[in-house]
């Protein structure tokens, strides 16, 4: 949708910008994990399309005044961050092959979900100011080393320092904060991870969803071990593994529930008085319908798969 033009968000409107309902008619006589794996793969695209719709909705007196205030941009920018991401994995899912790089993407969509639904959550202004101020940590530490680098020269400033010193004030005038009340050392904010998690119900999911898709991010040993290895169990050393995994529905299908489940409560804080919200909010809720059957099958096959002699 491009920034200047406003659709008023009728029924028809929502529907035609949804576009059309992914068939799962017979998916559970199913016996082909391809042809499966293609509508867990139709369905992402789907939920990626109620993603996008949800980050462009703007009420009456948003619109009225221009934009979302702060609160609700920072929800809504986590959103565009999360659609942006599910567009590039599902170009990458197209080609089949791309599983290593999907599993990265998957755990950066996975923490703005998580860090969505529990801001949304929470509703306290403390939880957004800490989302903004302790994200500034690195611009800290940035202009500290800038103005130390001018004071050794007398005060002489590069062209390159320039640029970057206003950059840092620009951003930090716009967040409505003083770099100078920045922690360089900032920490996690809202406790981490783990008690955002905790906060929504699911902290049962941490390792899951943040420790080990970690591997994918920083390319620890288990991730060599398993995506860019091969292990000889005659001679007990390795060798290069260049080629990619398939992409499946177990790389798409967990992470679009994930992200639909901290849609809903963002329409519903953000957009309880508009009726026209359910369309979409039906959408949502029966999409997530459709991908946890499809997932079912899948993980049923390939439980039997894995049984066959």
């Amino acid at each position: 949708m491009p920034d200047d033009e406003l659709t008023e968000a009728t029924h028809k409107n929502l529907e035609d910008m949804l576009g059309p309902v992914v068939s799962i008619d017979g998916i559970e006589h199913e016996t082909d994990d391809d042809k499966i794996n293609g509508i867990v793969f139709e369905l992402y695209k789907e939920a990626a399309s109620v993603v996008n719709m949800a980050a462009h909705l703007l009420t009456e007196a948003s619109s009225a005044k221009g934009g979302w205030p702060r609160n609700q941009a920072i929800c809504a920018g986590l959103l565009i961050r999360i659609m942006k991401f599910m567009v590039v994995v599902t170009q990458l899912s197209a080609k089949g092959n791309r599983s290593e790089v999907v599993m990265a993407l998957t755990r950066c969509i996975m923490e703005s979900a998580v860090n969505l639904e529990f801001l949304v959550h929470m509703n306290e202004d403390r939880f957004y100011d800490q989302f903004v101020k302790l994200s500034l940590g690195p611009e800290r530490e940035l202009y500290d080393q800038i103005q130390s680098n001018v004071s050794s020269r007398n005060g002489q400033k590069w062209l390159i320092e320039e640029r970057m010193l206003k950059r840092i004030d620009e951003l930090c005038q716009r967040s409505g904060v003083k770099i100078e009340d920045v922690d360089r050392k900032s920490g996690d904010w809202g406790g981490g991870v783990r008690e955002r998690l905790k906060a929504i119900n699911k902290e049962d999911r941490y390792v899951n969803l943040q420790r080990i898709p970690s591997h994918a991010i920083h390319g620890t040993w288990v991730d060599l071990y398993t995506s860019h290895l091969e292990y000889d169990n005659k001679t007990g050393t390795y060798r290069p593994e260049s080629r990619f995994s398939r992409v499946d529905a177990r790389d798409l299908g967990p992470t679009a529930v994930m992200v639909l489940d901290a849609v809903r409560p963002y329409l519903d804080r953000f957009f309880s008085e508009i009726p026209d919200r359910m369309v979409l909010r039906n959408r949502l809720d029966d999409v997530r319908r459709r991908i946890l059957i499809a997932d079912d099958v899948h993980e049923q096959l390939y439980a039997k798969k894995r049984r066959a002699p």
